[in-house]
């Protein structure tokens, strides 16, 4: 009995990394291809690097606890006073 609940255990301790770590490939993903369509259709392209910095930092906020909004908030106010597009 104990050696089953150990096996549960350690299996949900190093199940827990991998989906945070699938969550936060969506995340980006998602993100990357909203701020893509976004420079598209206002005609411009964005500075290098600028997309995979927001979106990764929207990702690790929302895994700190921060909302989706939050993040998005705070991370493209970040990025536009680093690459001001």
């Amino acid at each position: 009995m104990l050696r089953s609940f150990l096996v549960l255990a350690s299996a949900a301790f190093f199940a827990a990394p991998a989906q945070a770590n699938m969550m936060k490939q969506i995340i980006v993903g998602k993100c990357s291809s909203a701020l893509q369509d976004e420079f598209k259709k206002a005609g411009k392209t964005p500075p290098a690097g600028m997309v995979d910095e927001t979106c990764g930092c929207i990702a690790d906020g929302y895994s700190k606890g921060q909302s989706l909004d939050q993040a998005k908030s705070v991370c493209v106010k970040q990025s536009t006073a680093k690459y001001n597009p």
